[in-house]
C-alpha cells in the first residue's frame, strides 16, 4: 500500500476546502469594509446635511437680526431718539448716529472728550454729577443737560439711563437713551405763561367785579358781600358794628345844569375825599348812582355820628373851591342790634338818611 498517496488523496478536498473558507473570509471582509465605507459616507453625508440646515437657519436669524437692527436705527431716528454708552472708568463715550443728528454734528462723529467739552461747557459737569449721584443705583433715572449746537443754539436733552455692574460689583458702563425736550420745555413755558396770564385776567376781572369803575371804590356786590361777612364777624366777637349810608344832595340837578361828565367829576373828587375820612378797617362802597355805604368795625353809635359828621363837613369844604360844582350830603347811620341780619341793619341806616334830607339834606340823622 502506498501510504504517501493515500495521504496525498486525502487531503486535497482540505485544501481546496481551506481555500474556500479563506477566499469567503476575505469577501467577508471585503463586504464589511464596504458596508461600512457606505455607512460612513451616509453619515458624512446626513452630517454635512444637518450643518446646511444649520448655517442656513443662522443665516436666516443673522439676516432677521440685521433687519430688526436696521428697523430700531430707523424707528430711533423717527422718534428723535439716540444710543449713547459711556465706559467707565476711563469714561470712554460711544453713540448712535442719532445722537450726532440730535447734537447738530455731521454723521459719524466720534464723541471724544474734546468734542464733548465744547459741545457741553456746562452739560458735560451736570452729565457727570448726575452719573456721580447715581453710581450705585440699579434703577433706571434720569438725566438732563444742556447743549451748545455749531450754531450757537442751545437745546436741552433728556436721557433715561441706566447702570451696568460687572461681577465685582462696580459699575463699569452707563447705557442711556437720549431725546431733545427743548420744544417740550417751551411748551411747557407758553402753558405756565398763558396760565399766568389768565390768572391775571380772572383777579382782573374780580378786581373789575368788586370795584366801581368811576370812584375805584367797592362796587355794589362787594360792598354788600363785605357787609354780610362783617356783621357775622362782629356778631361772633360781640363787638359794635356800625354803618353810615350818605348821598348827594340834588345830583340830579348838577348833571342838568353841567352834564354827565361834570357830575361824574364831583363823584370822582367825592370818593377820594371819603377814602381819606375812611380808617383801615373800614370799607366804603357805591351801591347807587350818587348813593354810598360806609361800614365801620368797631364802632358804636356816637362814633358813627361823628364819623359821618365829619365826612359831611369834610365833603362841603373839599369841593367849595374845587373846579367842580360845591356839593353837600345827607346821611344816616344805623348801629347793629343784636340778632339783627344784614338787610334789616341797611334798611334801618337808609330809612334815617330819608329822614335826613326830609329835614333839610346837608345833615346826618339817626338810625330809630
Amino acid at each position: 500500500m502506498d501510504t504517501g498517496a493515500h495521504i496525498g488523496r486525502f487531503d486535497l478536498p482540505l485544501a481546496i476546502a481551506a481555500t474556500f473558507a479563506f477566499c469567503a473570509a476575505i469577501a467577508a471582509a471585503l463586504i464589511s469594509s464596504v458596508l461600512a465605507l457606505a455607512l460612513a459616507g451616509l453619515g458624512l453625508a446626513t452630517l454635512l446635511f444637518r450643518n446646511s440646515r444649520r448655517a442656513k437657519r443662522l443665516a436666516s436669524r443673522n439676516r432677521q437680526l440685521a433687519r430688526n437692527v436696521a428697523h430700531l436705527e430707523v424707528a430711533q431716528g423717527l422718534a428723535g431718539i439716540g444710543r449713547w454708552c459711556i465706559e467707565l472708568p476711563e469714561e470712554r463715550h460711544i453713540w448712535s448716529e442719532e445722537m450726532c443728528h440730535i447734537a447738530g454734528l455731521p454723521k459719524g462723529t466720534a464723541p471724544t472728550l474734546e468734542l464733548l467739552a465744547l459741545l457741553m461747557p456746562d452739560g458735560l459737569s451736570q452729565l457727570r454729577t448726575t452719573l456721580g449721584a447715581h453710581s450705585v443705583d440699579p434703577m433706571p433715572y434720569v438725566v438732563e443737560f444742556d447743549v451748545i449746537l455749531r450754531t450757537g443754539e442751545e437745546r436741552v436733552l433728556r436721557a433715561r439711563a441706566r447702570n451696568d455692574f460687572g461681577p465685582d460689583g462696580d459699575r463699569e458702563r452707563v447705557f442711556m437713551v437720549v431725546r431733545d425736550v427743548t420744544d417740550e420745555y417751551a411748551v411747557v413755558r407758553r402753558v405756565e405763561e398763558e396760565k399766568k396770564r389768565a390768572l391775571e385776567l380772572a383777579a382782573e376781572a374780580q378786581r373789575e367785579a368788586n370795584t366801581d369803575a368811576l370812584t375805584g371804590l367797592a362796587s355794589r356786590r362787594a360792598i354788600m358781600a363785605s357787609l354780610d361777612r362783617s356783621i357775622l364777624e362782629a356778631q361772633r366777637s360781640g363787638s359794635a358794628y356800625s354803618i353810615v349810608i350818605f348821598d348827594i344832595d340834588h345830583f340830579k340837578r348838577i348833571n342838568d345844569l353841567h352834564g354827565h361828565a361834570v357830575g361824574d367829576r364831583v363823584l370822582t373828587r367825592l370818593s377820594q375825599i371819603v377814602v381819606r375820612q375812611a380808617r383801615g378797617a373800614d370799607t366804603v362802597g357805591r351801591v347807587g348812582g350818587e348813593e354810598f355805604l360806609w361800614l365801620l368795625p368797631d364802632c358804636d353809635t356816637k362814633a358813627a355820628f361823628e364819623a359821618a359828621e365829619r365826612l359831611r363837613w369834610a365833603i362841603e369844604a373839599g369841593t367849595h373851591s374845587a373846579p367842580i360844582p360845591g356839593i353837600t350830603i345827607s346821611a344816616g347811620h344805623a348801629t347793629l342790634l343784636p340778632g339783627e341780619g344784614a338787610l334789616t341793619l341797611f334798611a334801618r341806616a337808609d330809612a334815617a338818611l330819608y329822614e335826613a334830607k326830609r329835614k333839610g339834606r346837608n345833615r346826618v340823622a339817626d338810625a330809630a
